[in-house]
C-alpha cells in the first residue's frame, strides 16, 4: 500500500477511535480530560453551550494557529483530523448509548482508547488539532518530550475544572490524563524521551547510510561483521537519532529495503555534538 495513502488511514483510524473514548466515555460521564473535551464539558456547564460545538470551534482555530507555527506539512496532515475528527464526533452524537459501568473502569477504558487513538496520529507526525496543538508547540520550543507537554496542557485544563466541579471529579481526570499520556509514550516506541540508538544490517547499506548524513543530519559509524550462518563479511550501520527522526528513519528503511534488519533500544545517556552540545535533539 502507497506509504501516503496508509499514512492518511491511520490517521482517519486514529480520529475515530479518539472520537469513541470523547462521546461514549468522557462527554457522558463528564470526565475532565483535559484537551478540547475538558474545555467542552467547562463551558458546557458554565455556559449552557454545547460541548460538541465548542470542541468544533476549538479544533478548527487551533488549527489555524498550527498551521502558522509548526509549517505547512503539518498542518496539511493535521487537516485530515481537522475535519474528521468534528465529523466523527457529529455522526457518533446522533447514535448515544449509555454504558452502564463502574465509574473508574470507564476511565481506564477511556483512556486506552483516548490513548491509542492519539498515538496512531502522533505517529503520522499529524495531530487531532485541538489543544494537541499548543502541547506540540511547547515540545517544539522546550524539548520537552510529547507526553509531558500534553500532560501539562491537559493537567491545567483538568485543575481549572474545579471551578464547576468537585475535586473528586479533577481527581478522576487527572487520572484519566495519566493513563492515556502513558499509553501515548509507550506507543510512541521506542521509550527513551531524548534519542533511539540503531544497528541496521541491509543489502543497501550506502542508500540508507547517505540518507542518515543528509537528510537527517546525523553521523553514522560502519561496525565489520561477519554472519554467523552464512559466514559472509559485511558492514553494518550504528547511529544514534531523536525519536522524531526514529519514526521518520523507520519509514525510510521499510521503503529502500524491506527485508533490513534493524536493532532499535533506548539511548538512556548520550554524551556528544547534536545531543549534549550545541544542537539540540
Amino acid at each position: 500500500m502507497n506509504e501516503k495513502i496508509k499514512s492518511v488511514l491511520l490517521i482517519i483510524l486514529g480520529n475515530f477511535i479518539f472520537s469513541i473514548a470523547i462521546v461514549y466515555f468522557v462527554l457522558p460521564y463528564n470526565i475532565l480530560s483535559g484537551g478540547c473535551a475538558g474545555i467542552g464539558i467547562i463551558v458546557e456547564e458554565l455556559f449552557g453551550i454545547s460541548a460538541t460545538i465548542v470542541i468544533d470551534v476549538l479544533v478548527i482555530s487551533t488549527f489555524i494557529v498550527g498551521y502558522f507555527v509548526l509549517g505547512k506539512a503539518f498542518a496539511l496532515k493535521t487537516l485530515i483530523s481537522s475535519i474528521v475528527y468534528p465529523i466523527f464526533l457529529t455522526v457518533l452524537s446522533y447514535f448515544p448509548y449509555h454504558i452502564e459501568a463502574d465509574p473508574m473502569l470507564i476511565v481506564i477504558y477511556a483512556s486506552v482508547l483516548t490513548g491509542i487513538g492519539l498515538a496512531l496520529v502522533l505517529r503520522e507526525d499529524a495531530s487531532t488539532g485541538g489543544t494537541d496543538i499548543p502541547a506540540i508547540v511547547l515540545h517544539k520550543f522546550t524539548g520537552l518530550s510529547i507526553p509531558i507537554t500534553f500532560f501539562i496542557i491537559d493537567g491545567i485544563i483538568a485543575i481549572v475544572g474545579t471551578l464547576v466541579f468537585s475535586l473528586q471529579d479533577v481527581m478522576v481526570g487527572l487520572i484519566y490524563v495519566y493513563l492515556y499520556n502513558s499509553i501515548i509514550n509507550k506507543m510512541m516506541v521506542p521509550k527513551t524521551d531524548r534519542a533511539i540508538s540503531l544497528f541496521i544490517i541491509s543489502e543497501k547499506k550506502e542508500e540508507i547510510n547517505t540518507y542518515i548524513h543528509e537528510k537527517l543530519d546525523r553521523g553514522t559509524t560502519l561496525v565489520p561483521i561477519k554472519g554467523g550462518y552464512t559466514d559472509e563479511e559485511k558492514e553494518a550501520i550504528m547511529t544514534v537519532v531523536s525519536k522524531p527522526q526514529y519514526h521518520q528513519l523507520e519509514k525510510v528503511i521499510e521503503k529502500i529495503d524491506k527485508f533490513a534488519f534493524v536493532i532499535v533500544s533506548d539511548a538512556k545517556e548520550i554524551k556528544g555534538e547534536g545531543f549534549t552540545y550545541e544542537i539540540r535533539v
